[in-house]
């Protein structure tokens, strides 16, 4: 049996013939980084917050470039903590 992480970890594979910048551009995010937000924590969501405030200082592209991809490692840090809080509920009530 082969383990999947798809829709645990990642939401699957880069399409064909995009490139990982392209298919995170192409996404739609439910969750939004709030770049005002400053948690004071050592997190995931606080270090993507943190790029994208660093991000802000940067010439075009590459400004627009970070900013989608941290963004996107904001949104698939949610999802995926969403997610394990999910399994771990499963594995307490079993």
């Amino acid at each position: 049996m082969k383990l999947d992480e798809t829709g645990i970890t990642n939401l699957g594979p880069v399409p064909e013939g995009l490139t990982f910048l392209e298919a995170t551009k192409a996404l739609t995010l439910k969750h939004r980084i709030n770049p005002d937000h400053h948690s004071k924590r050592l997190t995931v969501c606080e270090t993507q917050r943190e790029i994208w405030r660093i991000a802000d200082g940067l010439p075009e592209p590459v400004r627009s470039d970070l900013k989608a991809l941290a963004a996107a490692g904001y949104h698939y840090g949610k999802c995926m903590d969403l997610r394990m809080k999910q399994l771990k509920a499963m594995l307490a009530d079993g």
